[in-house]
C-alpha cells in the first residue's frame, strides 16, 4: 500500500468460483483524486501469487460508482465482518470490513466518490 492514501486496511471481497462463493481478503488503499490520478480503490492481494487469469491488484475507480450501501442480511461475510455493497457502472462488489471499521469505510468511499452530493446535518 502507498503513500497519500485516505484509508487504508484489510477488506474481504466476494468472488464467484465454480462451485459457490468465496471470500478472499486483500490490503485496501483508498485515494482521493487529484489533478494526476482518479479516486479509486486499490485491492492488493497477499504476498502469494495470483491464480491463474486473476491479477494481484484490483482497482474500482470511484468515478464509476453509483452506490454504496450496507449489504441486506442474506449476506453472510467472514467472522467479525460486516459486509457492505459497492456497485459501479460496470459491476457490483460485495465487500467486508472488520465491524467495527466498516462505518468508516463506507464513509470515506461515499466522500470520494459523491463530493458534490449534499450532507446530512447528524444532528
Amino acid at each position: 500500500m502507498g503513500d497519500g492514501a485516505v484509508k487504508q486496511g484489510f477488506l474481504y471481497l466476494q468472488q464467484q468460483q465454480t462451485f459457490g462463493k468465496k471470500w478472499r481478503r486483500f490490503g485496501a488503499s483508498l485515494y482521493g483524486g487529484s489533478d494526476c490520478a482518479l479516486a479509486r480503490l486499490e485491492l492488493q492481494e497477499g504476498p502469494e501469487k495470483p491464480r491463474r487469469g486473476e491479477a494481484a491488484r484490483k482497482v474500482i475507480r470511484l468515478s464509476d460508482c453509483l452506490r454504496v450501501a450496507e449489504a441486506g442480511g442474506d449476506a453472510s461475510s467472514p467472522r467479525d465482518t460486516s459486509a457492505f455493497l459497492l456497485e459501479t457502472k460496470e459491476r457490483l462488489y460485495l465487500l467486508a470490513a472488520p465491524a467495527a471499521e466498516r462505518g468508516d469505510w463506507v464513509q470515506a468511499i461515499c466522500l470520494l466518490a459523491f463530493p458534490l452530493a449534499p450532507t446530512r446535518n447528524l444532528l
